[in-house]
């Protein structure tokens, strides 16, 4: 009689950390195809009538930033980001574990700076009430709070990220750097 092994379950912890960088994911797809729907009805309307719809540009501006920075995490989750592993494939694999778990805690101690200061920045920018103007004044906290939304996401994405690293660098059989690390 044999017995199967089940595959490990998922952490509730990081079930969650990955519910929100796929709903963000989401928000910022839409927030593409909001931008791409106003865009086009703004040519129309600039084609048909000769004047455009005020504000199509200044929320398009606050939706880039929003779909940026909220898809994020959601690149992390799914190994998406850059990665120059050149020189990582050419070490032995524990090695390269280990130095991209020294680099994710880099990228890391970075990340909490950014939150740090942007959700400072996205705080004092709800208090002020800051608009952008121009045709039609448009609030900026909702891009700046999804910068720090962002920010946050990603960081904890990428230390789920580390601990994957570091197990993988003390694991009994260690994965080669080019091969996924994508233990979600």
């Amino acid at each position: 009689m044999t017995t199967q092994v089940s595959p490990p379950k998922k952490h509730a912890l990081r079930r969650a950390i990955h519910g929100v960088s796929i709903v963000f994911a989401f928000v910022a797809a839409a927030a593409i195809a909001f931008m791409m729907v106003a865009t086009v009805a703004d040519v129309a309307s600039r084609y048909f009538t000769g004047a455009p719809i005020p504000g199509v540009t200044e929320v398009g501006e606050v939706l880039m930033v929003t779909s940026v920075f909220l898809g994020l995490a959601f690149a992390e989750y799914r190994n998406a980001h850059v990665r120059v592993t050149i020189v990582l494939e050419k070490l032995p694999p524990r090695l390269a574990a280990m130095i991209s778990s020294v680099c994710m805690l880099l990228v890391l101690v970075t990340l909490a700076w950014m939150v740090w200061v942007t959700t400072g920045r996205a705080l004092e920018s709800i208090e002020q009430n800051e608009f952008r103007f121009g045709l039609v004044q448009i609030p900026v906290w909702p891009g700046r709070v999804a910068i720090a939304l962002g920010f946050a996401a990603y960081f904890f994405e990428a230390v789920l990220r580390l601990s994957d690293n570091v197990r993988n660098a003390f694991a009994k059989e260690v994965a080669p750097v080019n091969a996924s690390t994508d233990l979600y």
